[in-house]
C-alpha cells in the first residue's frame, strides 16, 4: 500500500516559509543598515555641533583681532594717549589686557619664553613675520599665574624698532561661550584644544582641566582631518564618542563635542529595537494573513476531500448545500463539478436501482402473466411440431394446433397474418403482427404476436419461438385517444377539427346539396351566472342530445366551443332542406330542460346557414358564422341565410375595428359637452362629456357604431381613461363650480383599476372630486351586482358623485335605487319625449321624481327639447334637465359663448337663455 503523501497544509506552510525567509533576511539587512545609518547620523550630529561651536570660537577670536586691527591704524604719535582708554575698555568687556610691545632692535627675540610684559615670544614673532594677526597656544601669565591666550598684531616695523599690540585673554571667556553654544546639552562634553593638544576651554571641570593634554590627541592629529569623529576615554575615565572641527582661519585649535558612549549606543539601540518591533509586527501580520488565506484554501479543499471520500466509500452524505463554498474560483469550480458528478452518480445509482427493480418486476410480471394467461408462449420446432402455453388462460378455449390455429383469427385479419408469416419464414428471422382472435364468449381480443428464428435444440436446423401478448386494453386506449382528439369531452360530439376534415371532404366531393348550420344558444351566459357552471354543462349535454335527434343519420353534429354548435347537412333540396332543419333545431332547443336542484331552463337558439355551393370548407364555416351573427342582431330566436353583403359588412367592421385601435394613439377622439341646468332656476349646473370620433377619411363616426365595438374589444377601458382625464381637465378649465358627467361602461366598472384611473384624472387636473359625476347604466349593474356595489363604494370614497343613467329602461330600477349609493337618477329620454302626449310617461316621471325626492336623490331629465316639456318637468318637481333646449353638445372651445348665453358671471347664478338665443 502506497504511503500517503504530505497534506496540503504542509506545502502551504513551506510556501509561506519560502516567501518569508527572503523577506526576513531583507528585513534584517535593512535593520542593520538602518542602525548604521542612525549611528552615522548621530556622529554627524556631534560633528555639526562641533562645527557650530568652532565658528563661535573663531568669531570670538576674530573679535579680538578686529580690536587689535583697529588700534593698529592709530597714528604713532598719539598711540600712547589712545591705548590706555582702549585697554580699559578691553578689560571691562572681555576681561583681557591690551599690551603694547616695542622692540628697539627691530626684531622679536628668539626663544619660547615670554616678553617683558608677559606675551609669548612665538606669537609675537609669528605676527611680525607673517604680517598677520597671530593667536598663541595656552600659556601661563606670570603676573596672575593663570592660563591665558594671546592675540598679537604688528603695528610698525623698522630696522631700529618693532612695535606690536597684544591682547591677553583668560580662557574663561571661551568656557562661557561653549557652554552657551547652540545644541550643547549638559550630557555633552565640549572642549577647545590648542595646537599642542592642551585644553584651552572645557565645559566640564574647566578649572581642573584647562592646560591638561587631551587624551588620544596624538592619534587624532595623525588622522590629518579638519573634522570627523573618534572614540576615546575622557580624563574622567568615561568612554565617549567625539566629533571634532579644526579652526580654519585664525589658529590650529580644535573644537571637540563628545557624548558618553553608553548614551550614544542607547539611542541607536532604541531605534534598532523600534525597527525590530515594527519588523516583528509586520511578520506577525503576514503570518496571520497567511494563516487566514490558508484557512480559506484548506477549508473548502478539506470539505471537498471529505465529500469525495464519502462518495468513494458509498457512505451516507449530507445534503449538497452543506459543502463549503470558496471565494477561489478554481476551488468553487471543483466543488460545483464534484457536486454535479455526485448528482450524476446518484442519478445513475438511482437509475440502476430502478432498472434492477424494473427487471425484477418484469421477471415477476412475466412469470405471473405466463401463469395467468396474459402472455402465451409458442414454439414451432424444426420438424413442424407446434406447442403453445397459456392459450386457455388467455382465451378460455382449448389450445389450437398447427393446422387450425388460423380459425381463431378474425376474418378481416387472416390475409394479413398469412402474408406477414410467409414473409418471416422465407425472408427474415423475426415475426411480428397485431390482430384479433376469438375468445370463448365470442368476442374478439387484440393480441401482438412476436417470434424469432433460433437454432434448434437438437443442433440441426432452426425453430421458431415467441409469445402472444394481450394488447386489447392498449388498443382500446389508443382508440379512445383518437376519439378524444376528434370529439368534445363534455358532449361526446365531434369537435372543430373533425368538423373541418368532414367539411373539406364534402367540398372535395362537390356536394351541391350540402349546407353548414351554426347554432348559438341565446343568453346562455345567464344560466352559468345564475345556476353555476355545472348546470350550464348539463344544459349543453341536453342540447347536444336534442340536436343529434333532430338531424338525419348522414348529417354531422359538432360542438365548436362554448355554447356554439354546428351541423353539416350532407344532402337535400336547398335552401328548403336547410330551412326545415333549422326550424327543427330551434324547436328542439326551445323545449324546457331540467337541471339539478329541480331547476328548469328554457332557451332559444339562433341559427346561421351557409350553402356549400362553390365555397370551400373554411369559407362555408365563416359564412355560416356571419349569418349567425346577423340572426342574433335581428333579435335572436331565428335563422338567417348567408348573403354576400354580410361578408362585406364584416370586412367593413374589421376595418373599423382596426381604425378604432389607432384612433386613440393618433388623437382622433374629442369631447363635446352638453349643458345641464337646474329646472327651477334655469341655472347652469354642469355638463355631460360625450365622446366623438373624427375619422381622417370617414369624418365623424357615430358613437352607436364605435362604442359597442370598443366595448366588445375591450378598447373602451383605455378610451375611457382618456375621456376621464380630458373631461376633468376641461372642467377644471371652465371652473365656476360646474360639474362634469362622464359615462362609465360595464367593462370599466368591472376593471379593478378603474378607481385608480379616476384618482389619477382628478390628481392631474386638480378638479375637486365632488365636481366629477360618473354615470352608470342599469345593464352595467346587472352583470355583477356584488362587484358593482364594491366598485361604487370605492368610487364614493374618492368623493365622486354616482348617477344612474337611462333610468326606467332596465329590469330592476326601483330596487337599485334602494340598494346602490346613487346621488342622481337620469330619466331616460323616451319618457320625456312622450311627456306631453302620453299620460303613462307623465305618471312615471312623477313617480320617479317623487321617489328621488324622498330618498334625497337628484332627478335629471334627458332629451328636453321644448319649453312645454320643461314646464311639465318643473310641475312634476324634477330637479335638473338636459337637452337641445339648453344647447347641443359642443367642444370646450365653444363653451365661452354658451356661458355668455346663460349670462354666466363669476359669483352670479346663470340664467335660462332667452327664446331667441335658444333657437339660435
Amino acid at each position: 500500500m502506497a504511503r500517503p503523501g504530505r497534506g496540503l497544509n504542509w506545502y502551504l506552510a513551506g510556501l509561506v516559509l519560502l516567501a518569508l525567509v527572503p523577506t526576513l533576511v531583507a528585513a534584517a539587512i535593512a535593520v542593520v543598515q538602518a542602525a548604521r545609518g542612525f549611528e552615522a547620523a548621530q556622529s554627524l550630529r556631534l560633528v555639526d555641533t562641533a562645527r557650530t561651536l568652532a565658528r563661535v570660537v573663531e568669531a570670538e577670536l576674530k573679535g579680538g583681532i578686529t580690536l587689535l586691527d583697529t588700534l593698529a591704524v592709530v597714528p604713532h604719535h598719539t598711540a600712547t594717549g589712545v591705548i590706555d582708554p582702549w585697554a580699559l575698555a578691553a578689560e571691562r568687556q572681555i576681561g583681557g589686557r591690551l599690551i603694547e610691545e616695542v622692540f628697539s632692535t627691530g626684531r622679536v627675540p628668539e626663544g619660547d619664553g615670554l616678553s617683558p610684559q608677559g606675551v609669548p615670544l612665538p606669537v609675537l614673532r609669528q605676527a611680525v613675520l607673517s604680517a598677520r594677526p597671530a593667536v598663541s597656544d595656552l600659556f601661563v601669565d606670570p603676573s596672575t599665574n593663570a592660563p591665558h591666550i594671546a592675540i598679537a598684531v604688528a603695528i610698525a616695523r623698522t630696522d631700529e624698532e618693532t612695535r606690536l599690540i597684544a591682547l591677553v585673554v583668560p580662557p574663561s571667556r571661551l568656557v562661557q561661550l561653549i557652554r552657551r553654544g547652540k545644541g550643547v546639552s549638559s550630557s555633552l562634553v565640549v572642549a577647545v584644544t590648542d595646537s599642542q593638544g592642551r585644553f584651552v576651554a572645557r565645559s566640564i571641570d574647566p578649572d581642573g582641566s584647562v592646560g591638561v593634554r587631551a587624551p588620544s590627541w596624538s592619534a587624532g592629529r595623525r588622522l590629518g582631518l579638519d573634522s570627523g569623529t573618534f572614540r576615546t576615554t575622557t580624563i574622567e575615565g568615561v568612554p565617549h564618542v567625539f566629533g571634532f572641527q579644526r579652526l580654519r582661519e585664525t589658529t590650529e585649535w580644535v573644537v571637540t563635542v563628545g557624548e558618553p558612549l553608553a548614551a550614544f549606543q542607547a539611542r541607536a539601540t532604541g531605534h534598532l529595537i523600534n525597527l525590530g518591533l515594527i519588523a516583528l509586527a509586520a511578520i506577525a501580520m503576514a503570518l496571520l494573513a497567511a494563516a487566514w488565506l490558508g484557512r480559506k484554501i484548506l477549508r473548502p479543499v478539506k470539505a471537498i476531500a471529505a465529500r469525495a471520500r464519502l462518495i468513494a466509500t458509498g457512505e451516507e452524505r449530507p445534503p449538497l448545500s452543506t459543502a463549503e463554498r470558496s471565494d477561489i474560483a478554481e476551488f468553487e469550480a471543483l466543488r460545483v463539478s464534484l457536486e454535479r458528478s455526485e448528482a450524476a452518480l446518484r442519478d445513475r445509482a438511482v437509475a440502476a436501482a430502478e432498472a434492477a427493480r424494473s427487471v425484477a418486476e418484469s421477471e415477476r410480471r412475466q412469470h405471473l402473466l405466463a401463469t395467468t394467461g396474459a402472455l402465451v408462449f409458442w414454439r414451432l420446432s424444426a420438424d413442424g411440431q407446434f406447442a403453445i402455453t397459456g392459450w386457455k388462460e388467455l382465451t378460455g378455449s382449448e389450445s389450437p394446433t398447427k393446422d387450425n390455429w388460423l380459425a381463431s383469427v378474425h376474418p378481416d385479419d387472416v390475409a394479413m397474418v398469412k402474408r406477414v408469416w410467409g414473409q418471416a419464414i422465407t425472408e427474415g428471422d423475426t415475426y411480428e403482427a397485431e390482430y384479433r382472435i376469438r375468445v370463448a364468449n365470442g368476442s374478439w381480443l387484440w393480441i401482438r404476436a412476436r417470434g424469432t428464428k433460433v437454432p434448434a435444440a437438437t443442433g440441426e436446423g432452426f425453430e421458431w419461438v415467441g409469445l402472444l401478448e394481450d394488447i386489447d386494453a392498449f388498443r382500446a386506449a389508443e382508440a379512445q385517444v383518437v376519439h378524444m382528439a376528434s370529439h368534445d369531452a363534455l358532449t361526446g360530439l365531434a369537435n372543430r377539427a373533425f368538423f373541418r376534415e368532414r367539411l373539406a371532404a364534402l367540398c372535395a366531393q362537390g356536394r351541391k346539396g350540402a349546407a353548414v348550420l351554426c347554432i348559438g344558444l341565446d343568453r346562455f351566459k345567464a344560466v352559468n351566472d345564475t345556476l353555476g357552471h355545472s348546470a350550464g354543462d348539463a344544459v349543453l349535454v341536453a342540447v347536444a342530445s336534442r340536436l343529434q335527434g333532430a338531424v338525419a343519420q348522414a348529417d354531422v353534429v359538432v360542438r365548436l366551443g362554448g355554447d356554439e354548435f354546428a351541423i353539416i347537412q350532407s344532402d337535400g333540396i336547398q335552401p328548403l332542406a336547410a330551412s326545415l332543419l333549422a326550424e327543427r333545431l330551434m324547436a328542439a332547443v326551445a323545449e324546457p330542460i331540467e337541471v339539478a336542484a329541480a331547476h328548469t331552463v328554457t332557451l332559444t337558439a339562433s341559427v346561421g346557414i351557409a350553402l356549400l355551393d362553390e365555397a370551400g370548407a373554411e369559407e362555408s364555416l365563416k359564412n355560416a358564422d356571419l349569418a349567425l351573427d346577423r340572426a342574433k342582431e335581428d333579435g335572436r330566436d331565428r335563422f338567417c341565410f348567408f348573403e354576400p353583403a354580410m361578408d362585406a359588412r364584416m370586412k367593413e367592421r374589421h376595418r373599423l375595428e382596426r381604425d378604432l385601435r389607432r384612433a386613440l394613439a393618433d388623437g382622433q377622439f374629442l369631447l363635446n359637452h352638453q349643458p345641464i341646468v337646474a329646472v327651477a332656476s334655469g341655472a347652469l349646473v354642469g355638463f355631460e362629456a360625450l365622446l366623438r370620433w373624427r375619422h381622417p377619411e370617414r369624418g365623424m363616426v357615430s358613437p352607436a357604431d364605435f362604442i359597442p365595438m370598443a366595448e366588445e374589444t375591450g378598447l373602451i377601458v383605455p378610451i375611457g381613461r382618456w375621456v376621464l382625464e380630458r373631461a376633468c381637465e376641461d372642467a377644471a378649465r371652465w371652473g365656476n363650480g360646474l360639474k362634469v358627467a362622464v359615462n362609465v361602461s360595464p367593462k370599466q366598472l368591472a376593471d379593478r383599476d378603474f378607481p385608480l384611473a379616476v384618482e389619477r384624472a382628478l390628481s392631474l387636473s386638480g378638479l375637486a372630486p365632488n365636481l366629477l359625476e360618473l354615470e352608470i347604466t342599469e345593464n352595467a349593474l346587472m352583470a355583477d351586482v356584488e362587484g358593482a356595489m364594491s366598485m361604487m363604494l370605492r368610487l364614493k370614497s374618492l368623493g365622486c358623485c354616482i348617477a344612474m343613467d337611462d333610468f326606467g329602461t332596465g329590469y330592476s330600477s326601483l330596487g337599485y335605487l334602494r340598494t346602490f349609493p346613487f346621488d342622481k337618477v337620469k330619466i331616460d329620454r323616451s319618457f320625456v319625449q312622450d311627456l306631453a302626449s302620453a299620460r303613462e310617461s307623465g305618471a312615471i316621471v312623477r313617480a320617479v321624481t317623487g321617489l328621488c325626492g324622498s330618498l334625497g336623490i337628484t332627478s335629471t331629465a334627458e332629451g328636453v327639447e321644448t319649453k312645454e316639456q320643461l314646464a311639465l318637468l318643473q310641475a312634476e318637481g324634477c330637479d335638473q334637465a338636459q337637452g337641445y333646449l339648453f344647447g347641443r353638445p359642443a367642444p370646450v372651445e365653444d363653451l365661452p359663448a354658451l356661458f355668455a348665453r346663460f349670462g354666466l358671471r363669476q359669483g352670479s347664478p346663470p340664467l335660462l337663455p332667452s327664446e331667441d338665443s335658444a333657437a339660435a
